[in-house]
């Protein structure tokens, strides 16, 4: 489906209560979008990107970068009450993907994608910014060594009594945490690294304090998945949208 809004199905964003639509990767439905061979002339995959896919010598990852551009502006589609190939996205200095203001009309809206292991994650809400990171639960040799160069020192000195699982469940917390922040403030890895000597940067990825404001969640997914959505404005809640739900369209 690739065209307008789902008919009598509500897609309405409560300011403060973004939408996360999480999409399994590995679904027929999914590598089935990424292997059509009209989605240039379509307008619903960049030549860009498509350069990007035909480049991997793994034709399934190309296959899922294509279903990836694909389901983004498909559900985006569905709330800026459009054809997904009419959604305009560019990207702004920083490298953070925006919606052009063409496809906004009188609305405000903003999105954030992430994708790890077998999810895709796409948030939308009603604010000036929105910042997304999932990650797939695994064993990091090295959290240690990492949290001392891109978390602050107080951080990663709280990681310092932790190992096993309970480590790396913390370590990748906190990383979902900063990425989150990170992407919403547009820079993505580029904002985490060296936090540890710059406290003006590690200031605007004070995990502590956007929590307490309420402009950082945890996202609850999948089992073995850890995520976190940053917004510019307090968070209520996160609605989650994925297969069975009503709003599905993939």
């Amino acid at each position: 489906m690739t065209g307008t809004r789902a008919s009598g199905l509500s897609y309405d964003i409560n300011p403060g209560s973004p939408h996360v639509w999480l999409v399994q990767v590995e679904s027929p439905a999914f590598l089935d979008l990424g292997a059509r061979s009209d989605l240039v002339a379509e307008g619903l995959v960049s030549a860009e990107d498509e350069a990007r896919a035909a480049g991997f010598l793994d034709a399934t990852s190309g296959t899922k970068l294509r279903a990836r551009r694909v389901i983004l502006r498909m559900i985006l589609g569905q709330y800026l009450e459009c054809g997904a190939a009419d959604v305009g996205i560019v990207t702004a200095p920083g490298g953070k993907p925006v919606l052009l203001p063409r496809s906004l009309g009188s609305s405000t809206y903003a999105f954030s994608v992430g994708h790890s292991g077998d999810l895709y994650a796409v948030a939308i809400g009603r604010c000036s910014s929105l910042g997304l990171d999932i990650e797939h639960l695994r064993s990091v040799p090295r959290a240690i060594a990492i949290a001392d160069r891109w978390f602050g020192r107080d951080e990663a000195a709280r990681l310092q009594s932790l190992d096993g699982d309970e480590l790396d469940r913390a370590f990748m917390e906190l990383w979902t945490d900063k990425e989150a922040l990170a992407k919403r403030h547009g820079a993505g890895l580029r904002l985490m690294h060296g936090q540890a000597d710059a406290p003006e940067v590690h200031s605007e990825l004070d995990v502590e304090r956007e929590r307490n404001q309420s402009r950082l969640v945890r996202l609850l997914t999948e089992d073995r998945y850890v995520g976190a959505v940053a917004s510019s404005e307090p968070l209520s809640d996160i609605d989650v949208v994925k297969e069975g739900d009503p709003r599905w369209i993939i």
